[in-house]
Protein backbone atom coordinates (compact mmCIF):
# COMPACT_ATOMS: atom_id res chain seq x y z
CA UNK A 1 0.00 0.00 0.00
CA UNK A 2 1.79 3.29 -0.98
CA UNK A 3 1.35 5.92 0.98
CA UNK A 4 0.86 10.05 0.53
CA UNK A 5 0.77 12.77 2.81
CA UNK A 6 -3.04 13.77 2.37
CA UNK A 7 -3.19 16.65 4.68
CA UNK A 8 -0.06 18.72 3.43
CA UNK A 9 -1.22 21.57 5.91
CA UNK A 10 -1.48 22.54 9.62
CA UNK A 11 -4.32 23.04 10.71
CA UNK A 12 -3.99 27.67 11.38
CA UNK A 13 -5.65 29.78 14.26
CA UNK A 14 -4.78 33.04 12.63
CA UNK A 15 -2.16 34.89 12.85
CA UNK A 16 -0.98 37.19 15.78
CA UNK A 17 -3.77 39.18 17.29
CA UNK A 18 -2.66 43.24 17.18
CA UNK A 19 -5.62 44.75 18.52
CA UNK A 20 -6.60 45.82 22.18
CA UNK A 21 -6.14 42.40 23.51
CA UNK A 22 -5.54 42.96 27.40
CA UNK A 23 -3.09 41.04 29.83
CA UNK A 24 -5.26 38.80 31.22
CA UNK A 25 -7.00 37.43 27.59
CA UNK A 26 -3.69 37.27 26.62
CA UNK A 27 -2.58 34.85 29.62
CA UNK A 28 -5.86 33.00 29.42
CA UNK A 29 -4.71 32.63 25.55
CA UNK A 30 -1.46 31.22 26.64
CA UNK A 31 -2.81 28.91 29.11
CA UNK A 32 -4.98 27.25 26.40
CA UNK A 33 -2.13 26.83 24.13
CA UNK A 34 -0.48 24.91 26.66
CA UNK A 35 -3.00 22.62 28.24
CA UNK A 36 -3.68 21.71 24.39
CA UNK A 37 -0.05 21.05 24.52
CA UNK A 38 -0.86 18.84 27.30
CA UNK A 39 -4.05 16.87 26.19
CA UNK A 40 -6.24 18.82 28.49
CA UNK A 41 -8.80 19.72 25.47
CA UNK A 42 -12.24 20.16 28.08
CA UNK A 43 -10.11 22.57 30.06
CA UNK A 44 -9.25 24.42 26.81
CA UNK A 45 -12.67 24.87 26.00
CA UNK A 46 -13.54 25.87 29.15
CA UNK A 47 -11.41 29.05 28.80
CA UNK A 48 -12.32 29.01 25.20
CA UNK A 49 -15.72 29.63 26.12
CA UNK A 50 -15.05 33.20 27.67
CA UNK A 51 -12.84 34.23 25.00
CA UNK A 52 -15.16 34.03 22.19
CA UNK A 53 -17.13 36.53 24.35
CA UNK A 54 -14.14 39.17 24.00
CA UNK A 55 -14.13 41.11 20.57
CA UNK A 56 -10.68 41.18 20.08
CA UNK A 57 -9.96 37.75 20.58
CA UNK A 58 -13.57 35.93 19.44
CA UNK A 59 -11.67 35.47 16.07
CA UNK A 60 -9.08 32.88 17.04
CA UNK A 61 -11.02 31.35 19.68
CA UNK A 62 -13.47 29.91 17.42
CA UNK A 63 -11.02 28.83 15.41
CA UNK A 64 -9.16 26.94 18.26
CA UNK A 65 -12.72 25.40 18.86
CA UNK A 66 -13.12 24.49 15.58
CA UNK A 67 -9.53 22.15 15.87
CA UNK A 68 -10.85 21.14 19.47
CA UNK A 69 -14.03 19.95 18.10
CA UNK A 70 -12.82 18.09 14.85
CA UNK A 71 -9.33 17.27 16.31
CA UNK A 72 -9.98 15.95 19.96
CA UNK A 73 -13.93 15.66 20.71
CA UNK A 74 -14.99 14.28 17.44
CA UNK A 75 -17.89 16.40 17.66
CA UNK A 76 -17.62 17.46 13.47
CA UNK A 77 -20.75 19.23 13.45
CA UNK A 78 -19.68 21.96 16.07
CA UNK A 79 -16.35 21.91 14.48
CA UNK A 80 -18.24 23.24 11.27
CA UNK A 81 -20.51 25.53 12.96
CA UNK A 82 -17.06 27.29 14.73
CA UNK A 83 -15.67 27.97 11.14
CA UNK A 84 -18.69 29.04 10.25
CA UNK A 85 -18.73 31.92 13.58
CA UNK A 86 -14.96 32.90 12.44
CA UNK A 87 -15.47 33.34 8.61
CA UNK A 88 -18.30 36.20 10.18
CA UNK A 89 -15.85 37.71 11.70
CA UNK A 90 -12.91 37.73 9.49
CA UNK A 91 -14.21 37.22 6.13
CA UNK A 92 -11.34 38.50 4.19
CA UNK A 93 -9.22 35.61 6.08
CA UNK A 94 -8.17 32.66 4.23
CA UNK A 95 -7.89 30.64 7.40
CA UNK A 96 -11.23 29.30 7.77
CA UNK A 97 -11.02 28.38 4.15
CA UNK A 98 -7.37 26.51 4.82
CA UNK A 99 -9.18 25.09 8.05
CA UNK A 100 -12.33 23.83 6.81
CA UNK A 101 -10.86 22.47 3.09
CA UNK A 102 -8.55 19.93 6.32
CA UNK A 103 -11.49 18.80 7.98
CA UNK A 104 -13.31 18.24 4.44
CA UNK A 105 -10.27 16.28 3.58
CA UNK A 106 -10.11 14.41 6.67
CA UNK A 107 -14.31 13.58 6.72
CA UNK A 108 -13.66 12.02 2.82
CA UNK A 109 -15.27 15.24 1.18
CA UNK A 110 -12.74 16.48 -1.66
CA UNK A 111 -15.21 18.04 -3.52
CA UNK A 112 -16.44 20.38 -0.88
CA UNK A 113 -12.50 20.99 -0.01
CA UNK A 114 -12.18 22.71 -3.53
CA UNK A 115 -14.36 24.65 -3.28
CA UNK A 116 -13.40 26.27 -0.09
CA UNK A 117 -9.49 26.14 -1.81
CA UNK A 118 -11.07 28.23 -4.94
CA UNK A 119 -12.19 30.51 -2.25
CA UNK A 120 -8.98 30.66 -0.37
CA UNK A 121 -7.12 31.26 -3.09
CA UNK A 122 -9.46 34.59 -3.76
CA UNK A 123 -8.21 35.46 -0.31
CA UNK A 124 -4.79 34.58 -0.92
CA UNK A 125 -1.84 37.15 0.12
CA UNK A 126 1.31 35.80 0.59
CA UNK A 127 3.44 33.03 -1.11
CA UNK A 128 2.85 30.75 2.04
CA UNK A 129 -0.72 31.00 1.71
CA UNK A 130 -0.45 30.10 -1.84
CA UNK A 131 1.55 27.11 -0.70
CA UNK A 132 -0.85 25.55 1.49
CA UNK A 133 -3.35 26.23 -0.90
CA UNK A 134 -1.94 24.11 -3.53
CA UNK A 135 -0.47 21.71 -1.10
CA UNK A 136 -4.28 20.55 -0.42
CA UNK A 137 -5.70 21.08 -3.37
CA UNK A 138 -3.40 18.58 -4.79
CA UNK A 139 -4.10 16.34 -1.81
CA UNK A 140 -8.41 16.69 -3.12
CA UNK A 141 -7.67 16.20 -6.43
CA UNK A 142 -5.82 12.87 -5.67
CA UNK A 143 -8.97 11.61 -3.67
CA UNK A 144 -10.81 11.98 -6.86
CA UNK A 145 -8.42 10.71 -8.84
CA UNK A 146 -7.54 13.55 -11.06
CA UNK A 147 -4.11 13.18 -11.16
CA UNK A 148 -2.75 15.71 -13.99
CA UNK A 149 -4.67 18.44 -12.12
CA UNK A 150 -3.49 17.12 -8.70
CA UNK A 151 0.08 17.32 -10.58
CA UNK A 152 -0.20 20.67 -11.61
CA UNK A 153 -1.85 21.96 -8.59
CA UNK A 154 1.63 20.35 -6.96
CA UNK A 155 3.69 22.11 -9.20
CA UNK A 156 2.50 25.50 -8.37
CA UNK A 157 3.22 25.02 -4.86
CA UNK A 158 6.53 23.50 -5.78
CA UNK A 159 7.16 26.87 -8.12
CA UNK A 160 6.56 28.76 -4.64
CA UNK A 161 8.86 26.50 -2.55
CA UNK A 162 10.88 24.11 -4.48
CA UNK A 163 12.45 22.03 -1.63
CA UNK A 164 8.93 21.64 0.49
CA UNK A 165 9.56 17.87 1.34
CA UNK A 166 5.38 17.13 1.44
CA UNK A 167 5.04 18.57 -1.62
CA UNK A 168 7.96 16.69 -3.87
CA UNK A 169 6.78 13.31 -1.85
CA UNK A 170 3.04 13.76 -3.13
CA UNK A 171 4.22 14.87 -6.30
CA UNK A 172 6.14 11.47 -6.42
CA UNK A 173 3.09 9.37 -5.65
CA UNK A 174 0.91 11.08 -8.20
CA UNK A 175 4.00 10.51 -10.78
CA UNK A 176 3.78 6.85 -10.27
CA UNK A 177 -0.17 6.75 -10.04
CA UNK A 178 0.57 8.19 -14.06
CA UNK A 179 2.54 5.41 -14.71
CA UNK A 180 5.88 7.48 -14.69
CA UNK A 181 7.86 5.50 -12.04
CA UNK A 182 11.49 6.49 -12.83
CA UNK A 183 10.21 10.22 -12.52
CA UNK A 184 8.80 8.94 -9.02
CA UNK A 185 11.69 6.94 -7.98
CA UNK A 186 14.05 9.30 -8.56
CA UNK A 187 12.33 12.30 -6.33
CA UNK A 188 12.05 9.36 -3.99
CA UNK A 189 15.96 8.06 -3.40
CA UNK A 190 16.42 12.32 -3.71
CA UNK A 191 14.19 12.32 -0.35
CA UNK A 192 15.23 9.31 0.90
CA UNK A 193 18.94 10.92 0.98
CA UNK A 194 17.56 13.66 2.62
CA UNK A 195 15.74 11.64 5.40
CA UNK A 196 16.46 8.16 5.55
CA UNK A 197 14.82 7.39 8.43
CA UNK A 198 11.41 8.76 7.19
CA UNK A 199 8.83 5.59 6.81
CA UNK A 200 6.38 6.91 4.29
CA UNK A 201 9.56 6.81 1.37
CA UNK A 202 10.97 3.82 2.47
CA UNK A 203 7.83 2.11 2.22
CA UNK A 204 6.62 3.64 -1.50
CA UNK A 205 10.03 2.81 -2.40
CA UNK A 206 9.51 -1.04 -1.62
CA UNK A 207 5.57 -0.17 -2.91
CA UNK A 208 7.77 1.10 -6.35
CA UNK A 209 10.07 -2.27 -6.37
CA UNK A 210 6.77 -4.20 -5.85
CA UNK A 211 5.08 -3.35 -8.86
CA UNK A 212 8.52 -3.29 -11.03
CA UNK A 213 8.73 -7.39 -9.23
CA UNK A 214 11.64 -6.27 -7.97
CA UNK A 215 10.87 -8.39 -4.67
CA UNK A 216 13.96 -8.10 -3.58
CA UNK A 217 14.45 -4.79 -3.44
CA UNK A 218 11.17 -4.57 -2.32
CA UNK A 219 11.78 -6.50 0.45
CA UNK A 220 15.40 -4.30 1.81
CA UNK A 221 13.53 -1.21 1.54
CA UNK A 222 10.10 -2.81 3.58
CA UNK A 223 12.73 -4.46 6.07
CA UNK A 224 14.49 -1.06 6.71
CA UNK A 225 10.79 0.71 7.11
CA UNK A 226 9.89 -1.97 9.42
CA UNK A 227 13.49 -1.84 11.55
CA UNK A 228 12.53 1.91 12.62
CA UNK A 229 8.63 1.10 12.94
CA UNK A 230 8.12 -2.07 14.17
CA UNK A 231 4.79 -1.49 14.95
CA UNK A 232 3.43 -0.26 11.86
CA UNK A 233 0.53 -2.01 10.50
CA UNK A 234 1.23 -0.55 6.86
CA UNK A 235 4.70 -1.06 6.82
CA UNK A 236 4.24 -5.32 8.37
CA UNK A 237 1.67 -6.00 5.54
CA UNK A 238 3.99 -4.73 2.74
CA UNK A 239 7.17 -6.51 4.42
CA UNK A 240 4.71 -9.70 4.71
CA UNK A 241 3.75 -9.74 0.95
CA UNK A 242 7.42 -9.08 -0.11
CA UNK A 243 8.63 -11.89 2.05
CA UNK A 244 5.53 -13.84 0.07
CA UNK A 245 6.72 -13.29 -2.80
CA UNK A 246 10.35 -14.33 -1.79
CA UNK A 247 9.74 -17.35 -0.25
CA UNK A 248 9.51 -16.63 3.55
CA UNK A 249 6.13 -18.36 4.27
CA UNK A 250 6.28 -18.52 7.62
CA UNK A 251 7.86 -14.64 8.13
CA UNK A 252 5.48 -13.81 6.05
CA UNK A 253 2.11 -15.34 7.70
CA UNK A 254 3.66 -13.75 11.07
CA UNK A 255 3.72 -10.45 9.69
CA UNK A 256 0.77 -10.06 7.71
CA UNK A 257 -1.20 -11.68 11.35
CA UNK A 258 0.50 -9.16 13.19
CA UNK A 259 -0.92 -6.18 10.71
CA UNK A 260 -4.20 -7.26 10.72
CA UNK A 261 -4.10 -7.38 14.64
CA UNK A 262 -2.59 -3.74 15.03
CA UNK A 263 -4.81 -2.62 12.45
CA UNK A 264 -8.22 -4.91 11.73
CA UNK A 265 -9.95 -2.83 9.19
CA UNK A 266 -7.10 -2.81 6.79
CA UNK A 267 -8.15 -4.19 3.56
CA UNK A 268 -5.00 -4.81 1.53
CA UNK A 269 -3.70 -7.35 4.87
CA UNK A 270 -5.70 -10.30 3.90
CA UNK A 271 -4.54 -10.13 0.52
CA UNK A 272 -1.16 -10.58 0.90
Amino acid sequence: MRETFLLAALLVTGGPVCYGQSDAAQREWDRAAKLDSSGKHTQVMKILDGLVENPAWAYRAHMMRAHQYFEHLERYQDAFSEIGLAMSLEPDSIDPYINRSSFYLESGMPDRALEDLDQALKHAREAQDSLTVFLNKGSALTMVRRFKEALFAYDHALAIDSMDWGTRSNKAAILDEMDRADEAKAIYLKLHEEKPDEIVILNNLGFQASGRNDHAEALRWFSEAQRLAPDDPVVLNNLGYAQLRTGALNDAQRNVERSIKLYPANSYAPSA
